[in-house]
């Protein structure tokens, strides 16, 4: 079941990529002005993928107004998808610092927590996540992937079980229940589950998962 697990396991991590705060700490109008532009610049390049420069802007954000934890939360998001997760974490623990009710700083570095197997500080991330924010599809998706890690399928069921009542696009939550599912002997609703997920990504145009959601099917059906 491990190679049937991984195949459409994957870890969300979402953020808010909206629009700069208009309370900034900034101490001049020209300090203010450059701190937004670089805010700016930094969320565009995260947006394309161009982490490293995403980096570089979001080191002028916390350099001009240190007390700006949405900077610290997306330099550790840039650096996470560049693979330093240990600096990512510090980043992460600094935007947690300057607000303890910072959702996607919680989800984000609990992400970074499972990917380093570390699953109960995973989890105990994802719970304080969803103890701020009771609706957070993707603390759920993530605690229930958690879960499953731990060989937990009935826990992480549940946790699917939500995700895809908020959220009932979700093909992921779909296709990782099923799979949940069918370490529990529950063929038939896993293919079921399995299914849905796949109808999901072809009408989203997820072709990739798709068709590994296909094969996924074909080995649970023999």
């Amino acid at each position: 079941m491990n190679h049937i697990q991984q195949k459409i396991a994957v870890w969300g991590i979402t953020i808010l990529l909206g629009a700069t705060p208009a309370v900034v700490y900034a101490k001049t109008p020209s300090s203010q002005t450059n701190f937004q532009e670089s805010f700016q610049q930094g969320v565009q390049k995260l947006e394309q993928g161009n982490f490293s420069a995403a980096v570089t802007d979001f080191d002028k954000v916390v350099q001009q107004n240190p007390k700006f934890y949405e900077g610290f939360c997306l330099r550790g998001l840039a650096k996470s998808q560049l693979g330093d997760l240990q600096a990512a974490i510090g980043d992460f623990n600094q935007a947690l610092q300057l607000n303890p009710h910072h959702v996607d700083a919680y989800n984000s570095r609990g992400t970074i927590y499972a990917q380093l197997g570390n699953l109960q500080k995973a989890i105990a991330d994802f719970n304080a996540t969803l103890k701020i924010d009771p609706q957070s599809v993707d603390a759920y998706y993530n605690r229930g992937l958690a879960y499953f890690k731990q060989q937990n399928p009935q826990a992480a069921i549940s946790d699917f079980n939500q995700a895809i009542s908020l959220n009932p696009q979700l093909a992921d939550a779909y296709g990782n229940r099923g799979l949940a599912k069918y370490t529990l002997g529950d063929q038939r609703n896993a293919i079921a589950d399995l299914q849905q997920a796949a109808t999901l990504f072809r009408q989203q145009g997820d072709t990739a998962s798709y068709q590994q959601t296909q094969t996924l099917i074909q080995q649970v059906q023999r």
